[in-house]
This record gives C-alpha cells, sequence and structure tokens, in this order.
C-alpha cells in the first residue's frame, strides 16, 4: 500500500514545517510555489531531493491546481485570509477528487470558553485589526464550507518557530475552542498533518497551543 500523497501549497514557515513533518511520517509530499528561489532558499537540497513533485506558479489560478493536483490525497495550505486562494483550491479539490483541504483559519474564528461567544469579540481590547481578522478568516472559512468538501481549517493564535515540536501537542489540542495565544510553526505543523492523515477532526475548527 503506497503511503498518503499530500500537496503542500505555499512553503512559508508554517508550509516548511509541514515539508518535514510530513516527510517525517513518510509521506509523499509535493509542493506549490510561487518563487523556486524562496523554496530553495527554506528548505536544505536533502529535503528538496525528497519531495515527489515541485510546481512553480500561483494557486489561484485553476489551469495550475488542476496540473498539480493529481496524484494528491489532501492539500493543505500554508496560507490563510487568502479568500482568492481559498474559493480555488476549494473548488479544486473537489474538481479533482481529493479527499481533503486543510487550511489554516485564525483564532479569531473559534468560541470563547462559553461557547457561545465569537473568540474575536474577547479579543477587541488588543485592536481594530481584530474584527478584520474575524471577517477575512471567515471569508475564507465559508468559501470551504460553501464548496461541499472534506476540511479540516486550524485556527492558532500567533505563530513563529520554536525550533522543536512540543512533546504532546495533543494534549493542547481544543474543537472550536481557543487554545492560546501562541503555537509554534512545528506544534501547527504537526495539527496540520495530523488532520491530513486522520479524520479525527473532519468537518471541524481545531486550535492547539504551544505550552513551553
Amino acid at each position: 500500500m503506497q503511503p498518503l500523497s499530500v500537496l503542500i501549497v505555499g512553503v512559508g514557515g508554517l508550509g516548511k514545517c509541514m515539508v518535514q513533518e510530513a516527510l517525517d511520517r513518510g509521506l509523499r509530499v509535493s509542493v506549490l510555489v510561487r518563487d523556486r528561489a524562496k523554496l530553495e532558499a527554506e528548505l536544505a537540497e536533502e529535503i528538496l531531493a525528497r519531495l515527489s513533485k515541485t510546481k512553480v506558479g500561483d494557486g489561484t489560478h485553476a489551469k495550475v491546481l488542476d496540473e498539480v493536483m493529481p496524484g494528491s490525497d489532501v492539500v493543505l495550505s500554508g496560507r490563510g485570509a487568502d479568500l482568492d486562494l481559498a474559493r480555488e483550491l476549494a473548488t479544486a479539490v473537489k474538481r479533482n477528487d481529493i479527499k481533503k483541504l486543510c487550511w489554516p483559519g485564525g483564532t479569531t474564528n473559534v468560541m470563547a470558553d462559553d461557547g457561545v461567544t465569537p473568540n474575536y469579540k474577547r479579543l477587541l481590547h488588543l485592536g481594530s485589526w481584530v474584527e478584520g481578522a474575524y471577517r477575512a478568516h471567515g471569508a475564507c472559512i465559508d468559501a470551504i464550507r460553501q464548496a461541499d468538501i472534506n476540511y479540516v481549517i486550524f485556527c492558532p493564535g500567533r505563530m513563529d518557530s520554536a525550533g522543536r515540536r512540543s512533546p504532546d501537542v495533543r494534549r493542547s489540542v481544543r474543537i472550536n475552542r481557543d487554545a492560546g495565544p501562541f503555537v509554534s510553526y512545528e506544534d501547527a505543523a504537526w495539527v496540520m498533518l495530523e488532520a491530513a492523515t486522520t479524520n479525527t477532526y473532519d468537518g471541524q475548527l481545531v486550535s492547539a497551543a504551544t505550552k513551553f
């Protein structure tokens, strides 16, 4: 039985860690990037050599997606709050009979602990950007849901590299609730790949936090 094949769209901070996490899990990994030079700067030569497919192109173009998606089981995006990308990826996932789309949304879009208050309302004291982030991420989430596909949407707080993964990321995972203000790219990548390779979080908004 062949290992699962994943397509990772965008190889910035989160995307780079998703590539490593996927390879560590023994998956077949393809990437779609807009800039080959950036890809080569982000990933070491030995990582690049292990990729099944590398495509340079714009993920908001249907033709590009239809060229790169065949053979993939699951698509993971490294970019959030991009409505054009969310729409195109979702419709291409359906058109190409992909099993699932895993998308990073914002922690503003889960619920607060009471399960009633949208989390962005609890964060409004941080500035006017909060409601804007809620609406931008919400539009992407709506587009994905309306496409009638299987999906998981990971809603993290601020992300940055911590240099390593937490010993037990799973313990911090919460469904449609805020887990905390920060998650490392490494922990976020674990959540995205766990979502891609299992049905544990299908159709859910998922949050997680880095505890160290």
